[in-house]
C-alpha cells in the first residue's frame, strides 16, 4: 500500500512545474520591461543630445521655418516619450502581476511540500513505534523463555 507522503509526490511535481513555469514568465516579463525601459532611456538621451546640439548653434540666425520645424520635431519626440512611458508602465504592471502569480504558485508548492514532510514525519514515527513494539515483544519472549 502506498503511503500518504508518496501519494502526494505527483501533486508536488505538478506544483513544482507550475512554479518553474511562473518563474519563467516573470523572467520574460522582466526582460520585456527592461527592453521597453531601455527604449525610453534612449529617447530621453536622444532628446537631450538633440537639444544640446541645438544650443551649441547660433539660434539668432535660425530662420522662422527652422524654429517651427524644431518645435514640431520636439513635440513629436515628446509624444513618443510619453507613449513609451505608458508602455514602460504597462510592462511594469505586467511584471508585477507575474511576480504575484509566481508567489501564489510558490506558496501552494511550499504548502504541499510541508504537508508531505509532515506525513513523512508521522510515517517515520509510526514505523519507529512499530519497530520498538516488535523489539519489546522479542525481548519479552526471550525473557519469558529464560524464566522457564
Amino acid at each position: 500500500m502506498m503511503k500518504r507522503s508518496q501519494r502526494l509526490t505527483p501533486v508536488i511535481d505538478i506544483a513544482t512545474k507550475a512554479t518553474e513555469a511562473a518563474l519563467t514568465k516573470v523572467g520574460q516579463a522582466n526582460s520585456t520591461w527592461l527592453k521597453e525601459k531601455q527604449q525610453l532611456d534612449d529617447l530621453h538621451r536622444y532628446k537631450g543630445e538633440y537639444l544640446a546640439k541645438f544650443r551649441q548653434g547660433d539660434t539668432l540666425i535660425m530662420s522662422a521655418q527652422k524654429v517651427l520645424e524644431l518645435r514640431g520635431f520636439l513635440s513629436q519626440l515628446d509624444q513618443a516619450i510619453n507613449a513609451q512611458q505608458e508602455q514602460v508602465s504597462l510592462r511594469y504592471k505586467q511584471l508585477e502581476q507575474q511576480r504575484m502569480n509566481w508567489q501564489q504558485v510558490r506558496i501552494k508548492e511550499e504548502a504541499m511540500q510541508s504537508l508531505s514532510d509532515r506525513y513523512q514525519t508521522e510515517e517515520q514515527q509510526v514505523e519507529s513505534k512499530k519497530e520498538q513494539n516488535e523489539s519489546d515483544e522479542l525481548n519479552t519472549s526471550k525473557w519469558h523463555r529464560r524464566q522457564r
